[in-house]
This record gives structure tokens, sequence and C-alpha cells, in this order.
């Protein structure tokens, strides 16, 4: 279900048009709005980003967000982690979907949302199972509806030109958490890469398989513990050497990575601390390819 609660100033604000192409185009049925009961048009997030999906109109990623009128009253446009939180433990997923929208046309980067709303929202959440005030069933449900909301903004995305690049992202085998992956993959295709996700529990030596299959610029692996640690160890090594044999960078990222000690049985071109850090590793190895 669509929620339809902007104004036409604050479309002609979104897209950078004026209000009179806003009606324009409301009359000619190209954005057709919904109406007040005393008649006013409303327009909702989700026909704004088709929208702008089906006329490649790109939002300027340098130009500061403009303030709309839910804004200009106080409404934030990002919810913070904890009401994030809440529309995920409720399955509320138009209310979810539209959050991370809106706030994506209001010219919020990808991984500031990655990095705020929805990685501290859903360690509230792990938080609030291991405490006992939620089930493993509430928790599941939660992640779904993240999963099935980010489909909805990957839809919205406008990616950079095409690169030619390609990047593989997993989860290493026996780790079962697919959001992390999920993530990267929005970012990688949103710099205008072409991005293979293999998912979770990948085992390593199915990823260097479809690396020497492949062939890309980057693989990225996510791990939020490494199970069967000496066997993963001999098999990375066999991926690495793959991987510099075809000169393909590796990033990893997790929970799993952070620890030194294990990172000396992994060495990586690059070990992510968040999303914003995995962005910008990207538009490095894209600077250094051209």
């Amino acid at each position: 279900m669509e929620t339809a609660d902007l104004t036409t100033k604050d479309v002609a604000r979104l897209l950078h048009v004026s209000e009179a192409t806003v009606k324009r185009w409301a009359d000619d049925g190209v954005l057709r709005p919904e109406k007040t009961v005393g008649g006013h048009r409303r327009f909702s997030i989700q026909a704004i980003a088709r929208l702008r999906r089906e006329r490649g109109m790109e939002a300027d990623r340098n130009a500061p967000a403009s303030k709309t009128a839910n804004e200009e009253r106080g409404v934030q446009t990002v919810l913070s982690p904890s009401i994030f939180s809440e529309s995920l433990l409720r399955g509320d997923e138009s209310k979810v979907s539209a959050g991370l929208i809106n706030a994506y046309l209001h010219n919020h980067t990808l991984a500031s949302l990655f990095d705020t709303t929805i990685t501290k929202a859903m360690h509230e959440i792990g938080e609030m199972w291991v405490k006992g005030k939620i089930t493993i069933a509430d928790e599941h449900l939660a992640t779904r509806v993240l999963l099935s909301a980010l489909q909805k903004l990957r839809a919205v995305v406008v990616p950079a030109e095409p690169t030619g690049l390609k990047a593989i992202c997993c989860a290493i085998e026996g780790d079962l958490h697919e959001l992390p992956v999920h993530l990267a993959e929005i970012i990688i295709e949103a710099a205008g890469w072409e991005a293979v996700n293999l998912g979770a529990n990948t085992p390593l030596f199915a990823l260097r398989e479809m690396v020497a299959q492949k062939r890309p610029g980057l693989v990225c692996v996510s791990a939020r513990t490494v199970a069967d640690l000496d066997r993963a160890a001999i098999e990375y090594a066999q991926l690495r050497k793959v991987t510099q044999k075809m000169g393909a960078v590796i990033v990893l990222g997790g929970e799993g990575f952070r620890d030194t000690t294990l990172r000396a049985r992994f060495p990586s071109d690059f070990y992510v601390e968040n999303f914003a850090g995995l962005s910008k590793f990207i538009r490095l190895q894209m600077s250094k390819r051209v």
C-alpha cells in the first residue's frame, strides 16, 4: 500500500522542477495524485520514485537536501533506528520502504542509510532477542521485511554510468546472515559495477570457482563468524592466489574479520568497517582503473 502525503510543493523540491510542472504532470496523468477531502493533491514517494526511474532523473548527490514541508514542520526525513526497528518488528513493510526511499530521494547516501538507520536498527533487534524481549520468529520477520523493502529501494536507485567492472559478493560458509551481502550489492551496483550476489553460506572453494569463471575486479566476503577455521584459511589462500593472478582485489567485512589474529590468517586488500568505507574503497578502485 502506498501512502500519499506529499504536496505539490514537496514534489517540486524533490524533483528540482517547478510546481507548475508537477501540476501539469498530474493533469496529464504522468504523475498520479490522490485527493484529500478538501480536494488538494497528495503524492506518494513510490510514485515519485517511479517517475524518476522512468525518466532517468538522477539526484544531485553533492547538493544539500532541499527541505520539504514535512521537514519544516519538524518531521525527520530519516527514521531513527528505534522507530525503524519498531516498524520492522510490526512487519510494516510499507512504512519501512517509504522511509528508505524518502531518505534516498532527499539525497541521503546509501552508505549513510545503511550505517545509521539499518545497521543500528538491526543491532537493536538482535539485542532485544538476546535479552528475550522478542522471539527468533520476530527477528526473522524483521529481516524479511527489510530485505523486501531493500528490493524496492534498489529499484529506485539511479546508478552511476556503467563502468564495465564486475564484483562478486557473498557471506562465508557457515554464516547464514544475508543482509550485509545485499547491502554491499546495492552499494556496488549504485557505483556502476555489475554485481553478482552468491548469498549466504558460500563455501570458499565454490567462490574461487566462480571468481575464475566471472573474472571480477572485486571480491567481497562477509563473515560474522568463521566455522572450521583451519579449512577456511586453506581455501581462502587458494582463492587469494586466483584473485592475485587476475589482478582482482579482495574486501573482507563483518564482525568475524575484526579480530587482528584472524586477519593475519586472512590477508585482504581492505577490511571493511562500515558501508561508508566500502563505498569510498570502490570509488578508489574505479579511479585506479580509469
